[in-house]
């Protein structure tokens, strides 16, 4: 080999390997105390919900110093958790940042050195002015429930005006467009709490929320990308301003769970959802809004009402194979957690100190109830629940209630505190919680019923409150 050759090929191993280095961001820094807090970075994954958490550990040793690289291939905005608080960091491809954290100021301040411009001073001046609004916020907060909003959005709006003096056109334009999304989506809730109001228009209303989110540049992949939920909470509330769920309610003569108005109104919820699709500037925007639509049926409704606007996204966006596999991969993981597949097998602790698994409870109904003791939907099915074990005999029916809480004592504590009778499980993890993940839950109070040959019959649609008493009086003979 001539000696031209041995370095076109060295060259070419060099580049090969500075390309790679590239596509990471390096992270170091250090903070003033460490205790037990976990540190971690999260990057936004497709799906708020249903898509894998993408999260890096960070390990701070003894003298609180840190050091790790980010995978990026494009600038993005990321963020630097401790515990349960986070702060934004702009990552680029193949360039670092150095941190000052102390801890007695976080996440307000962090001194941040890599920055082309001054960020970190940027960002503390706008949480400054911000948190004066914040508080405000909340103090008209009961007033707005009751149809007063004209403070509450009168604030909402400067937030966002005030995010778009620091943030717009900027590395961190993601927070100027998530403060247009709230405020856009506490518009529309403003609608749903004075739609009844003598006088008041909720059409005229919904259109000209319509024109401002047009006007704001809300609609576009940009904006949308930068939303937490993508277009799912605009959507969501846009839908309840048609009262449906007043409607429900008044038929049935029971107050309802949002997540059974959105089973028993489907048709008009979600044809008011998907109206405004039809706003959406550009197909990129629009194949990103749908696969959030199309997640949500496959998520909470069943498949067989999924299945249809499934399928046409397949057909219609093949150019965008990442949101196809996405939704092709959740479809097969949720028909594997659907009626008549076996009940995911699993072994827990219980509070007595014992050992319980799903296998144990074979030749009887069975409800998985995975709950928190922070989440009062859960804690209000306790009287229902409590009523329907003993409406039968440890025989025929059993509760298991699995616990997703993350602190294992606020899990006794509450357990000793509500004393329910039924078997206490700890799974722990918060939302990652095996169990919990295995069967694809996104939130809670999440119900499974499981039959007597393990295999599962209802995929949380099955209320303690609502349904489950005449779906168990229609399964299960009394003696």
């Amino acid at each position: 080999m001539s000696f031209r050759k041995i370095i076109l090929i060295a060259f070419l191993l060099v580049t090969a390997s500075c390309a790679q280095k590239e596509q990471g961001a390096s992270i170091s820094g250090s903070v003033d105390y460490v205790g037990s807090a976990q540190f971690y970075i999260s990057q936004q994954p497709l799906h708020y919900k249903y898509s894998d958490k993408i999260e890096h550990p960070v390990a701070v040793d003894e003298n609180g110093n840190f050091s790790l690289s980010i995978p990026v291939d494009s600038a993005q905005l990321v963020r630097f958790h401790i515990d349960e608080q986070s702060y934004p960091l702009y990552l680029k491809p193949g360039r670092g940042l150095q941190l000052t954290i102390s801890r007695a100021d976080f996440p307000a301040a962090v001194d941040v050195d890599g920055y082309s411009e001054p960020w970190d001073e940027t960002y503390a001046t706008y949480l400054e002015k911000e948190q004066p609004l914040l508080m405000q916020i909340n103090n008209h907060l009961p007033a707005f429930r009751e149809g007063d909003s004209t403070a509450v959005l009168d604030l909402y709006k400067k937030r966002y005006e005030l995010a778009k003096e620091y943030f717009a056109s900027t590395p961190f334009e993601d927070l100027y467009f998530k403060a247009i999304g709230e405020y856009l989506v506490k518009r529309l809730e403003s609608i749903t709490y004075q739609r009844t109001t003598p006088g008041f228009h909720p059409q005229e209303e919904r259109a000209e929320v319509l024109q401002t989110a047009q006007k704001l540049d809300f609609f576009t992949f940009r904006s949308l990308h930068a939303q937490r939920a993508g277009i799912r909470d605009f959507t969501n509330a846009f839908a309840n301003t048609f009262g449906v769920a007043d409607r429900l309610e008044k038929k049935l003569g029971q107050s309802l769970m949002q997540y059974d108005v959105k089973r028993l109104g489907y048709p008009t919820l979600d044809s008011a959802r998907t109206s405004v699709l039809k706003h959406i500037d550009g197909r990129r925007a629009k194949a990103y809004a749908r696969l959030y639509l199309v997640a949500e049926r496959i998520g909470e409704m069943p498949l067989k009402t999924a299945e249809p606007s499934y399928r046409a996204f397949l057909d219609d966006y093949t150019d965008f194979p990442r949101y196809t596999d996405f939704l092709i991969s959740f479809y097969k993981e949720i028909k594997r957690v659907s009626p008549g597949q076996p009940a995911i097998p699993f072994t827990l602790p219980t509070a007595a100190g014992e050992t319980l698994r799903m296998q144990d409870f074979r030749g009887r109904y069975v409800l998985l109830d995975f709950w928190a003791s922070w989440c009062i939907p859960c804690l209000d099915e306790f009287p229902h629940m409590r009523k329907l074990y003993n409406n039968y005999s440890r025989d025929q029916f059993e509760i298991l209630a699995i616990s997703i809480e993350e602190d294992s004592l606020r899990w006794r504590q509450a357990t000793e505190q509500f004393q329910n009778p039924w078997p206490q499980l700890y799974g722990g993890h918060g939302f990652e919680q095996e169990t919990f993940s295995a069967y694809r839950g996104g939130g809670i109070p999440f119900y499974i019923l499981v039959g007597p040959e393990g295999n599962i019959l209802r995929y949380n649609d099955a209320r303690p409150s609502f349904n489950l008493p005449q779906i168990l009086d229609s399964l299960i003979t009394q003696p």
